[in-house]
């Protein structure tokens, strides 16, 4: 017994000493005497008895430490005592923009941007003075970053704006995206690197993908044996499996988050216990201890003058759902409609789409549009106006995008039913400042370059058969955008001679991740294949990006 207690003394030892050399490498190999103090910090949290813990229970701990890190000070977004109105929820901001002016090929998105922070009760300055409150930057390595850093303002990105407009609250900023980079736009620490992953869906999938694109990796939709890494959100899976069996490296997304945040020790660490562990509750929060100045101007909550709150005081609106009755959404029958004010001649009839809006509320609007002397559209494909209240990524809005003249508010609606003939439609365009902003693109741009060309005009698409949206709706958004399908799938051989010779259609490849078995061919020879954002962002944005949207 006695014997046993000493070889497991003796094991323990080792373990001990094995964790403590490896802290004292890793902090040897910091260059920076900040992260190295931070670093020392951490160090003395790693007690035997928080080691031994560690080794028993290896997801938790690591999880147990970063909610400590997350307790340890309180953030603040607004002052707590004032009740914020959810409309105006940028109440009292002041933004300086760095970075973003010049990177910007599409200065529309920068207006855009200023715009949904106004909407939102925000003030945009045109440089840092002493009024802002946040810097929107992307990088922390520029002279406006150091001046905001040294006067506490609250610098942020742009990423984190998207954020808070889907939260619609100013929320103190909490995943890596939403802190500027410890490196020059453009940088690539990681451009050695080929990235996949593995068990993150939607938001988290695409917040992946930028994070792997400004790191300077690339990123791959499938796992193959040229990957050198592969980001896990749980140690399972088939990729988790092949990942093992081709000793690629397997790390959790905090290996790419401290990246991000300027610990460039962690390109060499990959196998630290820090990257290892798995099923974090939070994956994507930053290491606190490489963001301290960052955080620290949120640890003083934002507090907005009476004045300002009682210029922001508006009506309430009426509750969405008072129409208890919901009549059918079928079109009203013959009989049912209302007597044309004006008869007009064909190509002077607004056909119209309605999307995003209640039945009961269409029924009322369909009689308007009649009585006006308009019709109502049979599909997407045929409509001249749409009328919505914002944008969304319905396949009837991304259909419509393509063929329509005007997309517009309901108030250009019941602007025309006052005046009893249909006005112009220009002062009543939609502007989603929102969604153009969460989606980078210009609607007013969109519905110009629909216009002056069908996207997808003299062009093939072959979609393998388990994409998603489905094959019937990609077709219909595909087609309304001047495209055309190809019922068989092509051969190598006819893609490359249509790719060749400038007088055949192009021929555009679309799949899906379980659908890349079947497009093995076309990667050993190099031929490009996109998923359906090709289709679905480019319809949107009207633009043809051929870089990223490809599995690589």
């Amino acid at each position: 017994h006695r014997l046993q207690q000493q070889h497991m003394q003796q094991q323990r030892q080792q373990q001990l000493q094995l964790q403590q050399q490896n802290l004292q490498q890793l902090q040897h190999q910091h260059q920076q005497q900040q992260q190295q103090q931070m670093q020392n910090q951490a160090s003395q949290h790693l007690t035997p008895t928080s080691q031994t813990l560690h080794h028993q229970v290896p997801i938790q701990a690591p999880q147990n430490l970063q909610q400590q890190q997350l307790q340890q000070h309180q953030l603040f977004g607004h002052d707590p005592s004032i009740e914020v109105p959810e409309d105006f929820f940028l109440l009292g901001c002041v933004f300086a923009i760095a970075d973003y002016p010049e990177q910007m090929s599409d200065k529309q998105l920068l207006a855009t941007w200023k715009r949904v922070i106004q909407t939102h009760g925000g003030t945009v300055d045109p440089t840092l003075t002493n009024r802002c409150t946040h810097l929107l930057c992307e990088s922390q390595l520029s002279n406006m970053y150091a001046q905001a850093l040294k006067e506490r303002k609250r610098c942020i990105t742009a990423h984190w704006l998207s954020s808070v407009l889907k939260k619609k609250k100013m929320v103190p900023p909490h995943r890596a995206l939403h802190f500027p980079l410890a490196f020059p736009p453009g940088g690539k620490p990681c451009s050695q690197h080929i990235i996949a992953v593995t068990g993150f869906v939607d938001g988290d999938r695409i917040d992946l993908k930028l994070m792997a694109y400004l790191a300077g990796a690339k990123y791959t939709g499938y796992l193959c044996r040229s990957n050198t890494i592969l980001i896990c959100k749980a140690p399972t899976g088939v990729k988790y499996e092949k990942a093992k069996e081709w000793r690629i490296p397997c790390v959790n997304v905090q290996w790419l988050c401290d990246i991000l945040l300027g610990n460039f020790e962690a390109l060499r660490q990959m196998q630290h216990n820090r990257y290892t562990v798995f099923n974090l509750q939070e994956p994507f929060a930053p290491n606190q201890h490489l963001v301290p100045n960052l955080l620290d101007a949120w640890r003083v909550p934002l507090k907005v003058s009476l004045e300002l709150q009682m210029n922001m005081r508006l009506p309430l609106k009426p509750k969405q759902n008072e129409a208890v009755i919901q009549p059918s959404i079928k079109r009203p029958r013959v009989e049912d409609l209302p007597t044309p004010i004006k008869k007009l001649p064909p190509e002077l009839t607004p056909v119209v789409l309605f999307t995003g809006f209640e039945p009961a509320q269409v029924h009322q609007y369909i009689k308007k549009v009649y009585m006006l002397g308009g019709n109502i559209a049979e599909s997407a494909q045929k409509c001249t106006h749409v009328i919505a209240s914002k944008v969304t990524r319905t396949v009837k809005f991304l259909t419509a995008v393509s063929v329509a003249k005007h997309i517009v508010i309901p108030e250009w609606l019941e602007e025309c039913f006052k005046s009893k003939k249909f006005i112009e439609e220009q002062s009543y365009m939609l502007r989603d400042a929102e969604a153009e902003v969460l989606f980078c693109f210009s609607l007013e741009e969109s519905l110009k370059r629909a216009q002056a060309a069908p996207l997808f005009k003299g062009k093939y698409f072959y979609i393998t058969p388990g994409i998603s949206p489905s094959l019937h709706t990609i077709k219909s958004i595909v087609e309304s955008a001047g495209g055309k399908l190809l019922s068989k799938q092509p051969s190598f051989r006819t893609v490359i001679e249509h790719k060749q010779n400038k007088s055949l259609s192009e021929i555009i490849l679309i799949a899906c991740e379980n659908d890349l078995h079947l497009c093995r061919e076309y990667f050993t020879r190099n031929i490009d294949v996109h998923n359906a954002e090709f289709v679905l962002t480019g319809v949107l944005t009207q633009t043809l990006d051929y870089d990223s949207y490809k599995f690589t």
